[in-house]
């Protein structure tokens, strides 16, 4: 009998985070960033973390640590990401939040994507892995406008 899954299983994994941190000194600092793929552990997984929070007051602060294990949600799952910045100018800031849904990681292959109709350069047979197109966007000057007028 095959097992059943609580959400959608996607084995390579990150999770997209954003948040503020807490009120210190009379004012906080905002981030954002992605947390690193999967890292299996007993009972499930969790996620490395790190980002740099933005400036505020003219410092910033470095938050980095480990995930907390899945949370099973609607369509999917979550991870707590919680902890205190790095001490700067004579402080810290403590976080507390969920990440968002899972996604690919955007640095990895897809495994199993192939190209249709396009043959390999190297004359094998074996399809190559298909580019998307690239776009050029090209800006006209105002002057040129006036010229074809």
């Amino acid at each position: 009998m095959e097992e059943r899954k609580e959400y959608p299983y996607t084995p390579d994994h990150v999770h997209d985070y954003f948040g503020r941190t807490s009120v210190d000194l009379d004012h906080f600092h905002t981030f954002v960033g992605s947390t690193a793929v999967t890292q299996y552990v007993a009972g499930g997984h969790v996620h490395s973390y790190a980002s740099e929070t933005r400036v505020a007051q003219n410092h910033t602060h470095i938050m980095n640590g480990t995930s907390g294990i899945e949370v099973p949600v609607l369509m999917g799952h979550l991870h707590q990401l919680g902890g205190t910045t790095t001490v700067n100018n004579n402080h810290s800031h403590t976080y507390d939040l969920y990440t968002g849904y899972p996604r690919a990681p955007r640095n990895v292959k897809r495994q199993g994507v192939q190209a249709t109709g396009a043959a390999d350069k190297t004359g094998s047979g074996e399809t190559s892995e298909k580019r998307r197109p690239r776009f050029k966007l090209r800006f006209r000057s105002p002057s040129s406008e006036q010229k074809q007028c």
